[in-house]
């Protein structure tokens, strides 16, 4: 006898659907070890998320101490302005010295090439930075020695004006406080030294700033300071280098 046939149409829907699983929960053999294994990789993946975020978010550094006393910077000096403060560095410099410069040396200056050492710092950011330092070079071809009489002809014999450069002017503010000046202003001599590389520089420093040009590796003409032609009250000493021999310690 066949089978009768179901007429409920959800009991039918109902019978046809393949049975759903039971779920069951499954009791691990050592609980304790399923804890640490979930626990340890947990913990990879928060190191893998910290190690994917430090290169975009990098720790924070408080400040140096440097920063916040400011540097010491070298620049150009060729405006008005800038003139006019090397002007009153070398008058409040000179002064504890008694030096008073003619006038007949104040017109060469624009016909060197000036360099000043600038203090920035937090408190300067807004407005100019002070004045501290400064040096100058000019050539023989662009303008003439200063001093160049009181050096022996034999001096500059086979040379021409442009291998020849003057190096001078070198005044520090009395005043200033903060270390690294003497030290920045020589390593800056030297660069403009060794950029231009003359077959022959002279020079001729002030007696307090003899031993710091002695430390370039310039010598000396004579064996005492001269009275300076174009200044009062101030002596010199006649130095001069060859670019060949102030290279030797830096090219072996």
């Amino acid at each position: 006898m066949a089978a009768e046939k179901n007429d409920d149409p959800i009991e039918a829907m109902i019978s046809s659907r393949v049975p759903r699983r039971t779920h069951q929960t499954v009791n691990p053999a050592n609980p304790v070890e399923t804890l640490t294994e979930q626990s340890t990789a947990e913990q990879a993946d928060e190191k893998a998320r910290t190690e994917a975020r430090e290169p975009q978010s990098p720790p924070l550094h408080p400040p140096r101490h440097s920063e916040l006393e400011g540097r010491l910077e070298v620049r150009p000096i060729g405006t008005p302005m800038g003139l006019r403060e090397l002007a009153a560095l070398h008058k409040r410099t000179w002064s504890t010295l008694n030096v008073q410069e003619k006038r007949v040396h104040v017109l060469l200056w624009p016909l060197a090439i000036h360099f000043g050492l600038y203090a920035v710092g937090p408190a300067s950011e807004r407005r100019r930075p002070p004045l501290i330092g400064a040096f100058w070079a000019r050539c023989l071809a662009d303008a003439p020695l200063t001093l160049g009489h009181l050096y022996p002809p034999q001096l500059f014999k086979g040379m021409l004006a442009s291998e020849v450069f003057e190096f001078g002017g070198m005044v520090i503010d009395p005043n200033y406080q903060g270390k690294g000046l003497v030290k920045m202003m020589s390593d800056t001599a030297r660069l403009f030294v060794f950029s231009r590389r003359p077959k022959l520089l002279i020079t001729n420093p002030v007696e307090p700033l003899y031993q710091m040009y002695k430390q370039l590796g310039l010598r000396t003409v004579g064996r005492e300071p001269v009275e300076h032609p174009h200044a009062f009250n101030v002596r010199v000493w006649l130095m001069y280098g060859k670019f060949d021999e102030l290279s030797k310690p830096y090219f072996m």
